[in-house]
């Protein structure tokens, strides 16, 4: 029995395991092949080029193919074919070619390139580079996919011509931009950006936060620092990591000193969400998306202060507020911390579970349709003439638990239920009047005259 795959790469392992077992002679390149000869993962939109003999599919090619974005192609060499097409890509680690047990390298170098760490051009770097902006945003985009940093001699070249990406069409730098930020490694492709000179030119308002922290005289922590930790740690949705990368710009202008030497930053939240739309202006953004960031950006302190002893009304009006937002605010949420003290990493883990299942259980209250009509007791002690009391609440309850074990329908008009009492359970509605009779014979009868001696 083939055993079930857990992550991508595994996934197209299995595949090439069968194309080969039927002679197709699979051969992959680029991304998917530095998944498969390194730990680096393979993102599902990966798009994953196969060179096979033949394009016949498998029969179960549904099953193997399910979360990879396969594309077959048949060529009579697929590895000549797989090697021609990653000799047209500039970057080093996409010229690795990936068959059924074991990786070929095009050019020497490549794993150890992999455990060095580091990302090198094919050609040299002045010469591949040069008037060339996009390249720099590609070699962004590759660093944060790979997690390899570019070498200092490519970081260089980088500085020389970073100015250029300010000619680069508005629409390319969101659409680049939108890949780095939702790698694997985004911090490692912004690391780049920011030492590249680059960053400062696109997102001035992110890399105003590097060394911020060093110029306050009582220590704060190094919001640059904490806000590419966070960008990886957040699941990789466009609109959360944007909302990682801008949730403490506004910290840069808001910060103050209080007479206790106690650091604030008094309404950075609203900074950022300001900051968010000059930046999404000069992005070109979707306004949906925008918008959808701005709102997270201005509102993501709000599930942070969540405490465990909120009643459900605190919870309530949480859902209310946040609408169609909360899942992008619990998401970011979850994840900006970067504590390393394990007992509070526990602690923080444990109150965002906490408040999603609080969320759910709320909604599910909210969503089970009343048992009983509203202004069923007024409709009840109209019907009957007899004033309310605990015989009304043993009544409620009773017919509560009917509906509770199905055997009567929820929502009802008034006079149903009632009907049902007088079916089912008549003393209930005797023993009210009764108990009523007497209560109000005890209240109106004449004072006894006192006891003889």
């Amino acid at each position: 029995m083939t055993p079930i795959a857990t992550n991508n790469s595994d996934r197209l392992r299995q595949l090439l395991d069968q194309l080969a077992a039927v002679e197709r002679s699979p051969v992959v390149t680029g991304p998917a092949a530095l998944a498969l000869a390194s730990d680096i993962p393979m993102q599902s939109t990966d798009v994953v080029a196969i060179y096979v003999r033949d394009d016949s599919v498998l029969p179960d090619w549904d099953t193997l193919t399910s979360s990879l974005n396969v594309t077959l192609v048949q060529t009579p060499d697929p590895e000549a074919a797989a090697r021609a097409q990653a000799e047209r890509t500039q970057l080093r680690a996409w010229t690795l070619l990936a068959k059924p047990g074991e990786i070929a390298e095009t050019l020497p170098g490549v794993r150890e390139e992999i455990a060095e760490g580091s990302l090198r051009l094919r050609e040299e770097p002045r010469r591949a580079l040069h008037g060339q902006a996009t390249k720099l945003l590609d070699l962004a985009v590759w660093a944060a996919r790979t997690g390899l940093m570019p070498t200092a001699n490519l970081v260089r070249q980088a500085q020389r011509d970073s100015g250029h990406v300010l000619g680069l069409d508005r629409a390319l730098w969101c659409e680049r931009f939108g890949e780095l930020l939702t790698a694997w490694r985004a911090s490692v492709g912004l690391r780049f950006l920011q030492e590249a000179r680059i960053l400062p030119l696109m997102v001035p308002e992110v890399s105003a936060m590097v060394d911020f922290h060093k110029s306050c005289r009582v220590h704060h922590k190094d919001i640059w620092d904490h806000t590419l930790q966070v960008v990886d740690k957040c699941p990789p949705s466009l609109a959360v990591r944007w909302t990682a990368l801008m949730h403490d710009t506004g910290k840069v202008c808001t910060r103050t000193v209080s007479n206790k030497g106690k650091v604030h930053f008094f309404r950075h939240e609203e900074l950022g969400g300001s900051l968010m739309e000059g930046v999404a202006g000069r992005f070109h953004m979707d306004a949906a998306l925008r918008d959808r960031i701005v709102y997270v950006i201005s509102n993501h302190a709000r599930a942070n202060v969540y405490a465990t002893d909120w009643t459900d009304s605190a919870v309530r009006r949480l859902i209310k507020d946040m609408g169609d937002h909360l899942p992008d605010v619990i998401a970011f949420s979850r994840s900006d911390y970067t504590t390393k003290r394990a007992w509070r990493i526990k602690e923080v883990r444990a109150l965002a579970d906490e408040l999603v299942q609080r969320i759910a259980t709320v909604r599910a209250a909210d969503a089970r349709v009343p048992p009983l009509p509203k202004g069923f007791g007024n409709a009840v002690m109209a019907t009957t003439g007899q004033p309310g009391g605990r015989w009304l609440g043993d009544l409620q309850r009773w017919l509560e638990a009917e509906v509770e074990a199905g055997r009567i329908d929820a929502g009802l008009e008034a006079e149903r239920y009632l009907s049902y009492v007088r079916e089912r359970e008549p003393g209930l509605l005797t023993v009210a009047r009764g108990a009523t009779a007497s209560r109000t014979t005890a209240a109106t009868a004449p004072p006894r005259p006192p006891a003889a001696e």
